[in-house]
């Protein structure tokens, strides 16, 4: 026989299953909350990820070709040495100064530009330029003793360059392209009649870039960048004003014919600027933008943002007797 009970549910009953519910309830919110909180954060550190991933690999690809820079051009490093110093020939232990390279980029440093000289390699690769491709012959004086006139010819370079027939590179010409020359030939100044074996060896070099309005004549670069070029004989300092002046001043080589290289650079600036579209008040620092442009007929274009809410980029070195560059970009942390 079964007893059933008629009584139902009683006051207390029902404020304790109420309680319990509530408590339920609010205990599924409350995670739910959190689990929504993590899922934001885990998908902003995702964006993060991807975005400064990305911006790695452009930078990446635009150092491909970096060696062009060593050597021939001047960017300061953290410590006010040239970041891209070069010993090709000197162990360490010779070196009488910092071996290691570090440049921040940020916007507590006075210098909030670095500088990379790559070489092109999708407009052709590096021709073998002939420098008679350049002049016109004058004729025979008839004296052994005396050379034959010799007028510089920017439209004869030219056609040289151009023509694919005979060996050159047609994808070199083109507007806004940079071209670059040097030689194989590593020189050191001698001073007091010693070459001074701590002064980084380079070659002498003219870089000009291509523009409509110069016609087959180089513009020399112009602008920010100007000044970080050493476009100066490595022997005495002289100044290289054109590829004139380069092709003439030759370094010898033990009486042989020296080799000149041709090749088609791009000269690409990284800069930031503060990122007004994040609130600076929720971040431990100033978050930034991290841009790159490139530079085309006298000035820069191409600005692309590469990274936002960065908080600084570094590029190392570990020894100025290799090349290898490291970088990693640092994003801006939440409070």
């Amino acid at each position: 026989m079964m007893i059933h009970n008629q009584k139902g549910i009683t006051l207390v009953e029902l404020v304790v299953g109420l309680g319990l519910s509530a408590f339920v309830v609010l205990t599924v919110v409350a995670v739910q909350v959190q689990m929504a909180k993590e899922q934001t954060e885990l998908t902003r550190q995702l964006d993060d990820s991807i975005d400064q991933n990305l911006a790695e690999r452009i930078i990446f690809k635009n150092l491909n070709g970096i060696d062009v820079s060593y050597n021939n051009i001047e960017v300061e490093d953290d410590y006010g040495n040239n970041f891209y110093d070069f010993y090709p020939d000197l162990t360490t232990n010779v070196l009488k100064k910092r071996a290691d390279r570090d440049f921040t980029l940020n916007l507590s440093k006075a210098n909030k530009v670095f500088y990379a000289l790559t070489q092109d390699f999708a407009s052709g690769a590096m021709l073998n330029f002939d420098p008679v491709w350049a002049y016109d012959v004058g004729a025979d004086p008839g004296d052994p003793n005396k050379p034959a006139s010799l007028t510089f010819s920017p439209g004869k370079s030219r056609q040289w360059i151009s023509n694919e027939e005979s060996g050159g590179r047609p994808g070199f010409w083109r507007e806004g392209n940079i071209l670059f020359f040097d030689t194989p030939n590593r020189i050191r100044p001698v001073v007091n009649g010693v070459v001074d074996r701590l002064i980084p060896p380079r070659s002498p070099y003219y870089m000009g870039s291509i523009n409509p309005q110069s016609g087959d004549k180089l513009q020399n670069i112009t602008g920010d960048a100007e000044g970080i070029f050493k476009m100066t004989q490595p022997s005495n300092g002289a100044e290289i004003a054109n590829l004139d002046v380069f092709l003439r001043a030759l370094p010898a080589v033990g009486g042989g014919q020296t080799i000149v290289r041709a090749r088609v650079v791009k000269l690409v600036k990284y800069y930031v600027e503060p990122d007004t579209k994040k609130n600076a008040a929720d971040y431990k620092v100033q978050p930034l933008n991290l841009y790159s442009a490139e530079y085309f007929n006298g000035k820069w274009e191409g600005k692309t943002l590469l990274a936002d809410g960065v908080d600084r980029m570094i590029l190392r070195r570990d020894s100025v007797i290799k090349r290898m560059i490291y970088f990693k970009i640092y994003k801006a942390e939440k409070k």
